[in-house]
Parts: C-alpha cells; sequence; structure tokens
C-alpha cells in the first residue's frame, strides 16, 4: 500500500474511503487547497440539488406505484427501486452536516454504523433489482412460455426481498468495522480493522474490491448480456420500439454511468501511486455526490420518457408514472413471439 495514503491515515484518520461517507480531505503536495475546496463545493449543490429532487419524486413514485396502480410485476419492480433510492436520498441531509462540520462526527457510535452504511445497502439493492429486471425481461422474450406459467406478484416479491437480504450481507463488514474515536476534541467516524493502520487499509482495499465486483461489475456483465440475448432475439428495430424497454434501459444506464466515477476514484485512491492517489483523494467528494445523484435521476426519466413531451403536458403526473410503469414490456415480447410462431 502507498506510504500517502498511510500518512493521511495517521494524521488525519479519516482518509479511507470505505462507504461513501468519509472523504479524504488530508493535505497533499499535488493537489491545491482552492482545487479541494471547489471539489467540496460543487459536491455540496449536488447534494443538495440530489435531495430536492430526489425526495418528493421518489415519495410520489412510491405514492403511485404503492397505493395507486394495481398491483403488477413491472409495478414491484419499480417500487422497489423507488424505495432504495428514497432511502438513499434522505441520508443526503447527515452526508452535508458532517461535510460543513469538517467531518466533525455528532450522531454517535451506533449511527456511525448505521447511516454510513445506507448508501451502501441502496446501492446494492438498486442495482440486485436492475438484474432481476433483465432477467425478467430475459424470461419474457427468450422464455416465454415458462414466463407466462411462472412470472407472478409472489415471485417478484420473493425476488425483491432476495435482493434486499443480500445488499444487507454484503453490507455488513462495511457495518461492523466503522467506529467512532475523538481526536483533537473532534469526533470522527471512520473504518478501522484494529490498531495496526496496514491492516485497516489492507481490509479497506479488499472492501473497495468486493463493492467494485459485486455492485458494479458482475451486475453490467449479467444486464448486458441479457439485454443482448434480447436484441438479438428480437431485433433492433423491434427492441428498441418499446417504450417500457427505452425506460428501463434508461434507467440502468443511468445507474452505471452515476457509479462509474466512484468506483474508478476508490479504485485509484487505494491502490494508485502517491500523485494519483492524491488526485483521487482531491475528485473524491465530487465523485461520492454523482453516485448519489443517481437516486433522483429515475423519477425524472419516468417522465421524460413515459411517452412524447406533447401528450405529457396534457396529463397528470400520476398518469405519467402510470404509463410509464405499465405491462407494455410483457405484451410486446408476447405479441412478438406470437407473430414468430404464426411465421413458422
Amino acid at each position: 500500500m502507498n506510504q500517502a495514503f498511510t500518512d493521511d491515515y495517521i494524521n488525519e484518520s479519516s482518509g479511507l474511503n470505505d462507504s461513501l461517507w468519509c472523504f479524504n480531505e488530508s493535505e497533499t503536495h499535488s493537489v491545491s487547497p482552492e482545487v479541494k475546496e471547489s471539489m467540496r463545493t460543487l459536491s455540496l449543490v449536488i447534494y443538495c440539488l440530489t435531495f430536492l429532487l430526489g425526495v418528493p419524486g421518489n415519495m410520489f413514485v412510491v405514492y403511485i406505484a404503492g397505493m395507486k396502480m394495481k398491483r403488477t410485476v413491472n409495478t414491484i419492480w419499480f417500487l422497489n427501486l423507488a424505495t432504495a433510492d428514497l432511502l438513499c436520498c434522505l441520508s443526503i441531509p447527515f452526508s452535508v452536516a458532517q461535510i460543513l462540520l469538517n467531518h466533525h462526527w455528532p450522531y454517535g457510535s451506533v449511527m456511525c454504523k448505521i447511516l454510513p452504511s445506507v448508501i451502501v445497502i441502496t446501492m446494492f439493492a438498486s442495482v440486485f433489482t436492475l438484474n432481476l429486471i433483465s432477467l425478467d425481461r430475459f424470461t419474457q422474450v427468450i422464455t416465454p412460455v415458462w414466463a407466462q406459467n411462472h412470472r407472478n406478484l409472489l415471485l417478484a416479491r420473493l425476488s425483491c426481498a432476495a435482493a434486499w437480504v443480500l445488499a444487507l450481507v454484503l453490507s455488513l463488514p462495511f457495518m461492523l468495522l466503522r467506529q467512532t474515536f475523538t481526536e483533537f476534541n473532534d469526533t470522527l467516524c471512520t473504518f478501522h480493522a484494529d490498531e495496526e493502520v496496514d491492516s485497516s487499509l489492507s481490509a479497506s482495499g479488499t472492501l473497495s474490491v468486493i463493492r467494485f465486483v459485486f455492485g458494479f461489475l458482475i451486475p453490467l456483465v449479467c444486464i448486458t448480456t441479457c439485454y443482448g440475448f434480447i436484441a438479438r432475439k428480437l431485433g433492433r428495430s423491434t427492441f428498441h420500439s418499446g417504450r417500457a424497454v427505452r425506460i428501463m434501459l434508461a434507467v440502468i444506464v443511468a445507474f452505471f454511468l452515476c457509479w462509474l466515477p466512484y468506483h474508478i476514484v476508490d479504485l485509484i485512491a487505494m491502490y494508485g501511486e502517491n500523485s494519483s492517489s492524491s488526485v483521487a483523494s482531491a475528485v473524491d467528494p465530487l465523485a461520492v455526490s454523482l453516485a448519489y445523484v443517481n437516486s433522483c435521476l429515475n423519477p425524472v426519466l419516468y417522465v421524460f420518457m413515459g411517452q412524447d413531451f406533447k401528450s405529457k403536458v396534457k396529463l397528470s403526473l400520476r398518469r405519467v408514472f402510470e404509463r410509464a410503469f405499465s405491462e407494455e414490456g410483457t405484451q410486446e415480447s408476447r405479441s412478438t413471439q406470437s407473430q414468430q410462431m404464426h411465421s413458422v
């Protein structure tokens, strides 16, 4: 492990970016204080905008999908995504307060384990739900008979529950290895494996790799594979014509684009050379705030991709969401399969 990170840990004790919560604000020679302050200010602006858009937007999605619409497999998927995004957005004020307090932790040792883990849990829950949606689309197109016989609300609910359980299991190490300690009258919430600095750094690096592999790389491969088979089965024109498919593709692309900068910065900070680690530490606040942005994007995508803009202004928001969450994708895939069977 590079010496710059070890020195940062000793001097400041908050330089380990293990749960997207404590940013590395230690002094480095390769990045000017003005740049770091700019990153900090920009991240605060992004946090505030994300909170203002994400909380009412996701609350409305939860209200529509959970209480007003007929319960379908699609509404269960969207409801699960909105719940994860809403929890993520509700944790933002605590993150903003910690940044404004120069990373002083005022919430106690128990909340030190819970609050920083919210973003990790919701990240896993969201990406696992996106995998479930992709597998759902895959079965509808590739194995329509199986989907018709087995695709039901109970299976969707159990799948979502399994996604949350797996998200909690993968997040447990991040929760258990967080702790508070006081230094120079400041209480910090940070990652700590034991009394040895190198052991803490090694454990944090391992968790960073786990987060990247299970929260980004494997889901990306699975989702890409599923939609690749779907596109090959249906053909390009049919694949891109469905409203439900367009919306889900936009949601998936938005997730991976928002999270990619964080994973890159995180891995560089842990395993890069001294100079690259310093730069990664400086831009880390911005990368983390961009990851949070994903939690406010989905309601916006539902509105602006649910139907043509001209008809959007004539419909209530409730109707817009209802059309976005409709089972059109299922009907289209069955129709396509039926046409293919008749043409044989």
